[in-house]
């Protein structure tokens, strides 16, 4: 699980630094991001550096428990289209991905990788109280085949807090995975109700899915 190690030391390197957070993925000009996703389907760590204000790019590395691989590669996201309005903004996201993909089930001197990749799209609209996003993306994983999955949320604040206070979002999220099949087959469907509370740089979400199994994610912005 040599690719498995590598992933977590960087989870830590990096969740040890010190940055305002939200969970885009373009970031302000010079500003570097760290986006951890953990849940029972895989852990996912997102580094990027942002060179102007409609690009990031970076590297991602996704361990996926169903097909016991690990993938590693080059990220970049696109902020496609910004609406600022006075009460709230709106955002359109393009982001594209190539790497390779390892089996951890094989010798470290049997190693057989596979390239693979994603493209995906993603919106959001958000205002002091209220966040509804979506997304779409489609994988080419080699052996392990290809997989489309789409995301949506809802979210609502029980308080409007000012600059520098402690934000909280209660939210809930849905899944729709069509190719999911066999002893597999409950992700094609799913939802994941999710408390997001953030402040200053760091942003933390802790959930829980429809079938009990815990969701952590964490996002740091310096």
């Amino acid at each position: 699980m040599r690719q498995t190690l590598l992933l977590w030391t960087a989870i830590i390197a990096f969740g040890t630094t010190a940055l305002p957070a939200n969970a885009r993925p373009v970031s302000y000009p010079s500003g570097w991001t760290v986006m951890l996703r953990n849940d029972v389907d895989m852990n996912s760590a997102h580094v990027h550096y942002t060179p102007d204000r409609f690009h990031s790019v970076g590297l991602r590395l996704i361990y996926d428990r169903e097909g016991d691989f690990v993938y590693t590669g080059a990220q970049v996201n696109r902020l496609i289209k910004r609406w600022n309005k006075p009460d709230s903004q709106a955002n359109i996201y393009g982001m594209v991905s190539a790497g390779l993909i390892t089996d951890e089930t094989s010798s470290v001197f049997k190693r057989d990788d596979d390239a693979g990749g994603f493209i995906a799209l993603s919106a959001d609209w958000e205002t002091r109280r209220y966040f509804i996003s979506a997304s779409a993306e489609h994988w080419e994983r080699g052996r392990y085949g290809d997989e489309t999955a789409y995301h949506g949320r809802l979210g609502i604040a029980p308080y409007v807090a000012g600059t520098g206070a402690l934000h909280t979002w209660f939210m809930i999220e849905g899944h729709h995975k069509p190719e999911s099949d066999g002893q597999f087959q409950p992700d094609k469907l799913g939802a994941t109700a999710v408390l997001r509370l953030f402040k200053g740089p760091s942003l933390v979400e802790l959930g829980v899915d429809d079938r009990g199994e815990p969701m952590v994610n964490y996002i740091h912005r310096f």
